[in-house]
């Protein structure tokens, strides 16, 4: 693990040396106050996901889109379109659950493992280099969810 994030450090160092990382030893976690079979969930991802009908993410801005777009809790895969250029898209276009497991979460709910998915789901940009517009925006959504009632946002990060 350490000589893994040695490697990430040197290349993101090389390639976009302004760029500050942050190294989280400890992680917050707020610990659930109700069982998981009674829990609203909304799925989060940074895989560039966006409705055909959305405009797409800016992949030319270098230091990233800090934007996001929703996604409807009832939002079917020919709906939704990929645009991210960071990396491989091979297996999502196999199975978009892998980055987008919506279909998982909804068999759970279906199996009373979790209460019920949220109206609204989020998807950002990942390969972000400045982060404070996506900080601002992240507690947007967070805040929205939070009016929606969900409990639990369960992220996918490409």
């Amino acid at each position: 693990m350490l000589h893994s994030l040695a490697v990430t450090r040197k290349l993101i160092q090389t390639k976009y040396p302004s760029f500050e990382y942050t190294v989280f030893n400890d992680t917050p976690v707020t610990p659930l106050k109700k069982p998981l079979h009674e829990c609203k969930l909304a799925l989060l991802t940074t895989g560039g996901l966006h409705l055909k009908t959305d405009p797409p993410f800016d992949t030319k801005f270098l230091e990233g889109d800090c934007s996001y777009r929703l996604l409807p809790g009832d939002i079917r895969h020919e709906d939704l379109m990929v645009t991210h250029e960071s990396y491989d898209h091979k297996f999502i276009n196999e199975d978009l659950n892998c980055v987008f497991p919506v279909d998982r979460m909804r068999e759970y709910v279906k199996e009373g493992k979790i209460a019920s998915l949220s109206e609204e789901h989020y998807s950002f940009m990942g390969h972000i280099f400045v982060t404070g517009p996506l900080l601002e925006n992240a507690g947007k959504v967070g805040c929205r969810l939070k009016e929606l009632g969900v409990d639990i946002a369960f992220l996918t990060p490409t």
